[in-house]
């Protein structure tokens, strides 16, 4: 009689649970931003230029911003998250990479 414990449970890792969440083929809030930033961007150039200078100029940033994203998307598409992280986490985590590196002062939580 085979012991029910030995044997081992399959579960599906479905791929739409796993993936990252991109919008346009880049972190979405990197993306819509770049998007306010650029319609901002068309609505100010438009009203010190005209709008023949104004929406052009702003039509190459958004293009350049999403070329920009999608490149970075590729290279990892957590990259905003681990950034966040380490910027979070710095003051208390500090990198000391050699032997004679200064002694981090830690804060006292009491």
């Amino acid at each position: 009689m085979a012991d029910h414990r030995s044997e081992l449970t399959q579960v599906t890792i479905h791929a739409s649970g796993v993936r990252t969440l991109n919008f346009m083929g880049g972190d979405r809030r990197l993306v819509l931003g770049g998007a306010f930033f650029s319609l901002y961007l068309a609505f100010m150039l438009s009203m010190r230029y005209g709008a023949w200078y104004g929406v052009p100029a702003s039509v190459v940033v958004w293009g350049l911003w999403i070329a920009l994203m999608r490149r970075l998307a590729v290279f990892d598409p957590q990259w905003l998250d681990v950034v966040r992280r380490h910027r979070k986490y710095r003051a208390i985590y500090p990198a000391r990479g050699r032997f004679n590196a200064p002694t981090p002062i830690y804060k006292d939580f009491k």
